[in-house]
């Protein structure tokens, strides 16, 4: 029991440096050492949570880079096995698509499958906000992609947009849920966004959605504020969208 007094003492003083010196010394008796262990036991437990959920927040972070990458060459078959089985995606207002066979059917609407010389389909991937359940098997992210679009010697367009997106982590590899971007605008290269026509891709007749969109709202110039899937980061507080008035369409 001495010699596990000691060891407790000795890991609770390395371990106070990554703690703040908050942890409990072991005391002289037995039953201080038992609550020394105790409290030397929960705090690798929740040194180990943290660690997993730090990892957790990476995986997510590459998992996001890595769709902008597949989705720039049209890699389709790879894209959609990012997804889970019933993930869905829904782009702009074009609709809702259900599971991995219907999500590979609509990634036509942009082309083939593998990019064709003389077209740039480029995604950026930027500025996400990653957010952990409490389960450790749920994930949220709010992100932009900036996107360069276009023919040679044809036509040269930007595009901008929000993801709103939900993961699941199956079998220990986190997978997406639910795709949901939001057009901000779509501009010619020559016009740029002052340009914008302010209508957002509707649905295809030629490869119909499952569902319709789950939200009504058109592009720049009109403004629409994706609502937050997350809490104020130093008040707390519910973050609240007041849309412009002009931006859902009857």
């Amino acid at each position: 029991m001495r010699l596990l007094r000691l060891g407790a003492a000795a890991v609770l003083a390395c371990l106070a440096g990554f703690t703040g010196g908050a942890l409990p010394a072991a005391g002289g008796e037995d039953q201080d050492a038992d609550r020394a262990v105790a409290d030397l036991q929960t705090t690798v437990d929740r040194l180990a949570e943290r660690i997993t959920r730090l990892r957790d927040i990476d995986q997510i972070e590459r998992l996001v880079s890595i769709y902008g990458y597949y989705l720039d060459k049209q890699q389709w078959a790879d894209l959609t096995d990012l997804f889970a089985a019933d993930g869905t995606m829904e782009i702009s207002q074009r609709g809702i698509y259900v599971g991995k066979p219907s999500i590979r059917r609509a990634l036509e609407l942009f082309g083939p499958q593998n990019i064709e010389d003389q077209h740039l389909h480029d995604h950026i991937q930027l500025q996400p906000v990653i957010h952990i359940s409490a389960d450790g098997l749920h994930a949220f992210s709010r992100s932009r992609a900036l996107s360069a679009l276009g023919t040679f010697q044809r036509v040269g367009v930007w595009g901008d947009g929000v993801y709103e997106n939900e993961y699941v982590k199956e079998g220990g590899i986190w997978k997406i849920k639910k795709d949901h971007v939001y057009t901000t605008f779509f501009a010619t290269y020559e016009g740029g966004w002052q340009s914008a026509a302010g209508r957002s891709p509707k649905a295809s007749e030629k490869i119909p959605p499952d569902r319709p969109p789950s939200e009504v709202y058109e592009s720049f110039p009109n403004v629409y504020i994706p609502p937050y899937h997350y809490k104020h980061p130093v008040t707390g507080a519910d973050i609240l969208v007041k849309q412009p008035a002009q931006a859902v369409q009857p």
